[in-house]
Parts: C-alpha cells; sequence; structure tokens
C-alpha cells in the first residue's frame, strides 16, 4: 500500500470550478460500488469509494475510520496494491453517480437521440455549463456552453440531427411540458428528475424559440454548488452582508433579488435564506412556493400546482403558519401581484425579478401591474438587490496591464488612467492547462442594494428613477454596480473589458448619478 496520502482537492486554489484532480473518470469502475468486487455498504460509499486504476478515494474527515481501516487491512490481505487520495464527500458522490451513468446510460436513454443528448448535458455538467444552447440553421447546427457566464461553441451537428435532438430531448425527457415539440413556437418545459439525477444535477429548464433558419433550444442547468456554500463566497462586500442581515431581521415586508438572467439571483436567494434558517436555529416556519423549485432551500420547498394560480397558492401558503415566504421568480402580473398580496400579509416575503439595476425595479413593478401604492410604501418594500456576474481572471495565465496596454481599447484605457488603476488591472490572457484554455476560472457577484426610506420613495414619486438612484448614492450612500465592479478590477480578478461588456462604461456612474466627488 502506498501510505502518502494525496492533498484533498476541495482545498485546490489554483484550479478552475470542474477540475476533479483525484475524482476518477467517468469511463472507469468503481470497485466498491453495488456489484463490485469489493462492495461496500451503502453508509461505507458515502465516505469511500475504490477505483480500478488502484485509488481508494477517502473523505478527508474519514481517513482514521475504524470501519476504512478495516477495509486497508482486507485491501492488503487481498494483496490488492492502491494508492489513498484524500477528497471530499461530494467528490466522492459523485464518483459513484458517473461509475452509474456509463453502466446505465444505454439503457436509460431508450434511443440514439436520446444517448446523445444525454452525452452533451453530461459534458457541459463537467465542463462547469450553466447552459446548453442548441441553435438549429439551414444546415448545420451549433451547441454552445455557457461557462463562467461566457459562450463557447462546443460542437457541430447536421441540422437534421438538432432537430432530432430538440424533439427527443421535449417530448421523451421532460416531465413538465405543453403538448409536443414544436419548433415553430415558443414552448418551455423541465427535465425529468430521472434523468437530472442520472447527471448529477437538481434540475434543467428548457426553453424554445424559432428563429430565421429553425429552432433554438436552450437548457439551463441547475446546480447545488456547494463551493459557494455562504454570501461572503458570491462575493458581496461587508457594508452589504450588513444590509442583508438587517432585512433577514425584518418581521414583513417584501424584499427582492434582481438582475438579468444568469445573474445568480437564484444562487444568492437561496444562500440567503439558508443563512436566515440558521441565525433563527430553525424556529421560524421558512415555506416556498416555486414553479419549479430550482435549488434545495432550508425551508419547505413546494412547486406551483399544473392548474394552481399564483393567486390560489398564495392564499394557500398564508393559511400553513409560515413566517417567511419565498415565491419563486415574478415572470408576469400575476406572480407580481401575488407576491405583495403575500407581503400585505404581514409576513417577510422574498422574491426574484429581471431588471437592469435596483432602483429600476420600482418601475419595473408598476410597469408589471403592481399598484405604485404599494410599491413606494418603504414599508412594505424593504429590499431592492440588483446582482450580475463578472468572470474571474486565471491566476496561472492573466496578465498585467501595465506590459500590455497596446491591446487595450484607447477610451477603456483613459478611463482606468483617469481611476488610477493601470497598475493594478490584469487582462485576460490566451489560456492554460489550469483554466482549460478559457482564460476564466469562475465568476464572482457585483451588486446594489437599497434599503428604501420615504425620502428616497418621494424622489422616485417625483422625479423618476434617475432622480431616485442620484439620491440613493449621494444622500444614502449607495454602492452601485459600476463601483462595486470597479473594486474587483482594481484587486486584479477581474479584466475591465469583461466588467464593462456586462455592468456597463466604468464612468457610468458620473453620466448616471453626478457625483459631486467625480
Amino acid at each position: 500500500m502506498n501510505t502518502n496520502v494525496a492533498e484533498p482537492v476541495s482545498k485546490s486554489v489554483e484550479l478552475p470550478p470542474g477540475t476533479n484532480l483525484g475524482v476518477y473518470s467517468a469511463s472507469g469502475k468503481v470497485l466498491t460500488g453495488p456489484g463490485g468486487r469489493f462492495e461496500l455498504k451503502p453508509e461505507l460509499r458515502l465516505f469511500c469509494a475504490l477505483t480500478d486504476d488502484g485509488t481508494l478515494h477517502l473523505s478527508a474527515q474519514h481517513l482514521s475510520d475504524p470501519y476504512i481501516m478495516a477495509f486497508m487491512d482486507r485491501l492488503e490481505h487481498e494483496s490488492f496494491e492502491f494508492t489513498v487520495s484524500a477528497c471530499s464527500m461530494t467528490d466522492i458522490k459523485a464518483i459513484y453517480q458517473n461509475s452509474t451513468q456509463v453502466k446505465n446510460r444505454t439503457a436509460s436513454a431508450g434511443t440514439d437521440r436520446q444517448a446523445q443528448v444525454l452525452h452533451i448535458l453530461d459534458d457541459a455538467h463537467q465542463s462547469g455549463a450553466s447552459d446548453v444552447h442548441l441553435v438549429v440553421g439551414h444546415e448545420i447546427t451549433k451547441i454552445f456552453y455557457r461557462i463562467h457566464g461566457l459562450l463557447w461553441e462546443a460542437r457541430q451537428e447536421k441540422s437534421q440531427v438538432g432537430l432530432e435532438l430538440c424533439s427527443a430531448l421535449y417530448n421523451s425527457m421532460c416531465d413538465v411540458t405543453k403538448d409536443h415539440y414544436q419548433p415553430q413556437i415558443p414552448q418551455d418545459a423541465r427535465v425529468a428528475r430521472s434523468f437530472v439525477q442520472e447527471l448529477g444535477l437538481f434540475g434543467a429548464r428548457v426553453a424554445t424559440r424559432p428563429l430565421v433558419d429553425g429552432p433554438l433550444m436552450v437548457m439551463r442547468l441547475l446546480y447545488d454548488d456547494k463551493t459557494k456554500a455562504t454570501l461572503e463566497s458570491l462575493g458581496w462586500l461587508p457594508s452589504q452582508l450588513a444590509q442583508l442581515a438587517r432585512l433577514r431581521s425584518l418581521p414583513y415586508g417584501v424584499n427582492l433579488f434582481t438582475g438579468p438572467t444568469g445573474s445568480g439571483k437564484s444562487k444568492s436567494l437561496q444562500q440567503n435564506l439558508d443563512k436566515l434558517y440558521e441565525e433563527t436555529q430553525g424556529t421560524k416556519h421558512i415555506l416556498s412556493l416555486e414553479d419549479p423549485p430550482e435549488y434545495p432551500l432550508k425551508a419547505n420547498q413546494s412547486p406551483l400546482g399544473p392548474n394552481e394560480t399564483w393567486a390560489d397558492g398564495i392564499k394557500n401558503t398564508v393559511r400553513l403558519d409560515p413566517d417567511v415566504l419565498l415565491f419563486g421568480e415574478m415572470r408576469d402580473s400575476e406572480s407580481a401581484v401575488a407576491t405583495y398580496q403575500g407581503g400585505l400579509t404581514g409576513h417577510l416575503a422574498w422574491s426574484s425579478l429581471h431588471s437592469n439595476n435596483a432602483p429600476a425595479s420600482l418601475q419595473r413593478l408598476i410597469d408589471m401591474g403592481v399598484p405604485s401604492y404599494l410599491v413606494t410604501d418603504p414599508a412594505l418594500t424593504t429590499g431592492l438587490i440588483n446582482q450580475s456576474l463578472l468572470p474571474v481572471l486565471c491566476p496561472s495565465c492573466r496578465i498585467p496591464l501595465r506590459e500590455n496596454l497596446g491591446i487595450l481599447e484607447k477610451g477603456l484605457l483613459d478611463r482606468l488612467k483617469k481611476l488610477d488603476l493601470v497598475d493594478q488591472v490584469n487582462l485576460r490572457g490566451e489560456g492554460c492547462a489550469c483554466c482549460k484554455k478559457m482564460g476564466v476560472i469562475d465568476r464572482t457577484g457585483v451588486g446594489e442594494i437599497i434599503l428604501p426610506d420615504l425620502s428616497f420613495m418621494r424622489t422616485f414619486e417625483k422625479s423618476g428613477t434617475g432622480a431616485a438612484r442620484r439620491y440613493w448614492v449621494n444622500e444614502m450612500g449607495g454602492i452601485t454596480k459600476i463601483a462595486h465592479s470597479i473594486t474587483k478590477i482594481a484587486s486584479g480578478i477581474v479584466d475591465p473589458r469583461l466588467a464593462e461588456r456586462i455592468v456597463g462604461p466604468l464612468d457610468f456612474d458620473r453620466q448616471l448619478v453626478e457625483l459631486s466627488n467625480v
């Protein structure tokens, strides 16, 4: 036996998400799995996996467990050579899942196209993709993965193959659909739990729309990401964390996480409610109404019924003795009005909404049909949170701006010079093995939080969103997403070109807020 224990994978800081050194490839066999040569009881498989390359993967917290020591004695007794590799229990779970996928994929797929869809989704999952795009053209289908917020072309297929992949996914791999797949109209669906569990995902949403040359199908992959288990790890500033803590302490009110698609709203909402559960030690009844549930919560999660309206669901939830209510994303007038009706019942209500910035959320709510007298009541609308996600540069291949001034657009360079940031900025490099040639390894959040007061609301009512934004920054000390982004750029972890592409020009605050100290 080789007793040199490898460094736990979960402690690596140089590797991008999805790089599982020490985690056995899905193409191998797990000897401790059901039917394996050294099959273990289910409770032992939680923190031990032996793969046929001779690696004994052990949970770092169970290296000295007596049952594990006895198992190693058994291996030595049978003259089985092995090397111990310490890792996390999540990694061990992935080893067994990957092994199950290899054995069962052909049988469970049912058709060649189903198997191909599973292969694509599995490859996207292993690459850390948040979305998969199938763009069916006149002759070619292009398949893209969104990784760390950026789109990458993964492969191409013939146009007919793309149509068959879309049809197989929608018609035979989804459990929430309307009718059959029709490429000429927009449709929404949800991949069946049996498939997403096989892939190690929490869920997967499907949306389609016709394009000029063929249909577009986008699949949102939903992870229960254990690597970002706290609000701090999502990128919030200390002062913003304090604001979120205040909102969690309120007895009632409506608090909204807002932002564009893929901005991390749901993840922040999940971590915030889990934090509330921990702070109250489970003494408050947290109840959700979602369509459908996207992430596991320390709450009683309930899906909106197939024939249930949001209004009906709200009426039902308030009769279930809740202290805190989570309503899924506000997608239309019905869900927005219903959320405010829930808040009016004297509960602390949380939800999410699409909007460009925090102050703009007020007008967005009014446009969706929520009465303005409710929206502008600071005792009811108690928190407006807006966020975006910026790609994090690979520390191994990023390059300093000072040595590469010529590759930056002049306008951006001038903006960085005015901010006196040139010597602190790093740019995205060409990519390396650590970042899988992407130049980025992760994403970090930038956001803005408003705790509205009466003066802020009166400013909005009298002069609109722009005036309210200026009041928030100049009189309430608000931190904009631009200002938050500049702190990330100054720390060298974010490329200013990517930041401007996502949140806007670095001098946008000068234009929109007219800061007195700029």
